[in-house]
Parts: structure tokens; C-alpha cells; sequence
């Protein structure tokens, strides 16, 4: 990681990769246990980070398909292991994005949204998740707007203002309130463009 933040980006590949059949290695040893299970699905996901990085986006997405396969696989009770399946679902969408693959960027960013969903009915209590359900809400409206369904952007806009406006965070997580914040002027500037617009 200390290589990628660098800009060393084939290093931090090359380690990457090291790290990733490691830990297989041990996963044939110890099982699937969800604590190597999740450290693979960050690996392979920062594999995926370093591909795209330096422009190889074929690769960017085998890697997150990889870690979303694998993760896939797992319970969906482990908050951390949802959570890493969620960003590679939404990194995926991301690519697709801006290859200009609406409808598989939809598709990656609606999985995600899920993903975050179900999570929320194992963890109901868990503040970053409701940030997280709200962000994927945002990513499959802005996908929808762009694919001109504004009715249906709309309502994942306004739904995602609704969640955000009554997530009361506690004490403790004061961090997050800047991310709710941000979060929320974007939801409110998508509804003020459309009437705007």
C-alpha cells in the first residue's frame, strides 16, 4: 500500500499479487475463513485500483470481478466482507461508467446497492452503512438520469436525501458527519439542477 500512495504503482502491483497467492495459500491451509476471505477481496480489489491506475482497465475489472466472485461466495452477516463486495461492485460500475456501458455500470451499481442494503438488515445500527446505501443510491440515479429515465433518478435522489436526513449519528462517529454532509449538497444540488433545468 506504502508503494501504491507513492505512485509506485508496478511495485505496489508486483506486492499485490505476492499478497494475493499468499493468502490463497493460507485459504487452502486454513479454510474460508472470513477474516482471509475479506483480506483477498481487498487485495484483489487494490489489484484492481492499481490496473486502472496505470490505464489497464481490462485487467482493473478481472480483478474486481475476482474479488466480487469470491466474496460472493461468503455469508452475508460479515459487515466487512459486504462492504468490500459493495466497492467492488460500485468500482466495476465505475469503469463501465466511463467506458460508456450504461446499462453494465447499472447493473454493477444496482448489485451494489443491494449488496448495502442487506447489509443494513444484518446491521441496522450502523451509521456507515446508511452513508453507504445513500452513495449507491446517488451512483445508480446519476446512471439513470444520464440514461434519460429522470423519474426514476428522481426517486432514488430524493430517497437517499430521506435516509440521510434521518441518520442521527452519535458522538463518537463526529467523522462521518462531513461525509453526510457532503452526500447530502450533492443529492440536493441533482434535485436543484432538475428544477433548474
Amino acid at each position: 500500500m506504502r508503494a501504491f500512495r507513492a505512485q509506485n504503482v508496478e511495485s505496489a502491483r508486483s506486492r499485490l499479487s505476492l499478497c494475493a497467492e499468499d493468502i490463497r495459500g493460507q485459504i487452502e491451509t486454513a479454510g474460508n475463513t472470513s477474516e482471509l476471505c475479506s483480506q483477498l477481496g481487498a487485495v484483489l480489489g487494490m489489484l484492481g485500483d492499481c490496473c486502472r491506475a496505470m490505464g489497464d482497465a481490462g485487467s482493473s475489472v478481472t480483478y474486481f470481478q475476482e474479488s466480487v466472485e469470491f466474496l460472493s461466495k461468503l455469508p452475508a452477516a460479515d459487515l466487512e466482507i459486504m462492504h468490500t463486495l459493495s466497492v467492488s461492485l460500485n468500482k466495476i460500475g465505475d469503469l463501465k461508467y466511463y467506458d460508456e456501458d450504461l446499462e453494465a455500470a447499472r447493473s454493477y451499481y444496482i448489485r451494489s446497492l443491494n449488496v448495502r442494503r442487506d447489509a443494513i438488515k444484518h446491521h441496522p445500527n450502523v451509521s456507515s452503512q446508511t452513508l453507504d446505501v445513500a452513495v449507491s443510491l446517488a451512483k445508480v440515479a446519476d446512471v439513470d438520469r444520464t440514461m434519460g429515465n429522470e423519474d426514476a433518478a428522481l426517486d432514488r435522489f430524493r430517497e437517499a436525501i430521506k435516509l440521510l436526513g434521518s441518520l442521527t449519528l452519535k458522538p463518537e462517529e463526529a467523522g462521518l458527519e462531513q461525509r453526510r454532509l457532503s452526500v447530502l449538497e450533492f443529492l440536493n444540488n441533482q434535485l436543484a439542477e432538475k428544477q433548474s433545468g
